[in-house]
């Protein structure tokens, strides 16, 4: 599974807590080289601290983007994509958990 997620973008909804909290951090165990995560909810300060808990644990080999986002407001979800820097514009990975 690690050689398949290398290299790969992956977008994660609701990722402040709970089911997407956890599977941003299964993520990047199972591939900590070369894999990028965007990370979305309400809270921008939980998201922040999941992101510094992932470099923690797994180094630099993971990027982490975190991105305040509340997927009812379509408006939000309109200009995620076009608001993210380049490097994490291609999305390979949706995980659609808000």
């Amino acid at each position: 599974m690690a050689k398949r997620l290398e290299g790969k973008t992956i977008l994660i909804t609701g990722a402040s807590s709970g089911i997407g909290r956890s599977t941003a951090k299964e993520f990047a165990r199972t591939s900590p080289n070369n894999l990028k995560i965007i990370v979305t909810a309400r809270r921008l300060e939980a998201l922040n601290e999941l992101a510094a808990e992932i470099k923690a644990e797994v180094g630099d080999g993971v990027k982490v983007h975190p991105v305040k986002l509340d997927v009812s407001n379509p408006e939000e979800i309109k200009k995620l994509v076009p608001s993210l820097p380049e490097e994490f514009k291609e999305i390979d990975v949706l995980v659609n958990n808000a």
